[in-house]
């Protein structure tokens, strides 16, 4: 089959280090896996160059079959980029639901791509750990659209146009105020102020609100009337009132509170966690493995949050790799929102960007909540880099509430 060389131009002009998935099919299933090493190689014939490594199956079957497509994602495919990148691992058919169709080669070729190329293997290369497969183009396809779907620092994002907003048009406030805002205060609100606050938050159009904390009184008296707090509280189906603990006690007595929503986390600093708690991470974790399972199992929902996440007023740097593995670990709980805190102000719109870039797609539908502090006077910047990185849910705490300091919440 012949085309023009200008679409071939065209078709690999869509690429612009955007994400690919390379099909295939292993007798009549269809295969595919996503790959960023493509290029072309010669207009006259007309090949294209993509590296696999030889440990993935699509990589067999491609050698053994001797065709594959490589389709260019636009940045509508989003969904389907990550799960191609496995990064959807609760769909085990990756073609499930997608309408493909095929060319001169049968491999798969996918719906609304930017472009595709359709080829059989014309030569193949030993590079190491991957294999270059040379492929020789048989058939292509090349669209109108320009917006391509781009790879960065494993992260699936969207390229958008300059008219086009780059933050979220909407996002979802968690007020904590009344729980992270006044629980350092030394003369004692009383409870029916608290009652009022949370009622008028609510009647401001406040969705998510935390009102308290179940710890140990002795160590903050400001959170000592949690319970009867959350007995005072307006009925409200729109509106979910959560609170904050520490240990499987504090879950104890908040689900004896009746509480909707509790809120738990862990330090991603040795340090913090000794002067905290006077536990490990480690240990932490597993405590909070114990809570959340307690907190399910009386049909309660859970956020799960990972303190200190961008730097410690201890350590000083925090190692991303540890906080992404903690998230990861969160997330394997089965917690309803995960939460990344910079308790102690220490963040930058870089690192922010850097860290959520890591996070959220592993995250995949469980929202992920930042918690900012402006200690530096860096807050607002660091909102914005959260923003555009595609986070949509933040804490915040009426009339700039609470000191800006990492602190010890106590014992439940």
């Amino acid at each position: 089959m012949t085309f023009d060389p200008n679409d071939f131009k065209r078709a690999m002009g869509q690429f612009a280090s955007g994400v690919t998935v390379v099909t295939s099919k292993h007798g009549e299933t269809p295969i595919g896996i996503t790959a960023s090493s493509f290029t072309s190689l010669s207009l006259d014939p007309p090949l294209v160059l993509v590296s696999l490594n030889k440990k993935l199956f699509t990589h067999n079957v491609i050698a053994e079959s001797g065709y594959f497509a490589v389709n260019v994602l636009s940045a509508r495919q989003l969904e389907i980029g990550m799960r191609f990148a496995g990064m959807k691992p609760e769909i085990k058919d990756r073609f499930a639901g997608l309408k493909t169709h095929t060319a001169v080669t049968g491999s798969p070729l996918l719906p609304d791509s930017l472009a595709w190329v359709d080829c059989t293997v014309w030569s193949m290369y030993d590079g190491g750990d991957h294999t270059i497969f040379v492929g020789e183009v048989k058939d292509l396809y090349v669209s109108e659209l320009d917006m391509p779907l781009l790879y960065h620092n494993r992260l699936w994002r969207r390229s958008e146009a300059i008219e086009i907003p780059t933050v979220p048009m909407e996002v979802n406030l968690v007020e904590v105020g009344l729980r992270d805002g006044i629980q350092r205060e030394e003369k004692f609100i009383p409870t029916e102020m608290k009652v009022e606050y949370a009622s008028l938050l609510a009647d401001a159009g406040l969705k998510n609100i935390q009102v308290s904390s179940f710890v140990n009184p002795k160590i903050v008296p400001q959170m000592a009337d949690a319970a009867e707090v959350f007995a005072r509280l307006p009925k409200r189906d729109d509106v979910t009132f959560s609170a904050l603990v520490l240990n499987m006690k504090g879950v104890e007595r908040a689900i004896a509170a009746g509480v909707k929503q509790l809120e738990m986390g862990v330090p991603a600093s040795e340090t913090l966690a000794k002067k905290n708690a006077n536990t490990t991470v480690e240990d932490g974790i597993a405590e909070t493995a114990e809570m959340v399972k307690m907190a399910r199992e009386h049909g309660v929902k859970v956020r799960v949050g990972v303190q200190v996440a961008f730097g410690c007023a201890y350590e000083g740097k925090i190692e991303q790799a540890k906080v992404v593995s903690m998230a990861r670990r969160f997330l394997a709980m089965g917690i309803d929102e995960l939460s990344l805190a910079d308790s102690a102000g220490l963040g930058n719109p870089q690192l922010i960007r850097r860290v959520v870039q890591e996070v959220l797609p592993l995250a995949g539908s469980v929202p992920v909540v930042l918690h900012l502090h402006d200690t530096r006077g860096q807050g607002l910047a660091n909102l914005l880099s959260a923003l555009k990185s595609g986070v949509t849910m933040f804490d915040t705490s009426f009339g700039g509430l609470g000191r800006l300091s990492v602190h010890s919440d106590g014992e439940g």
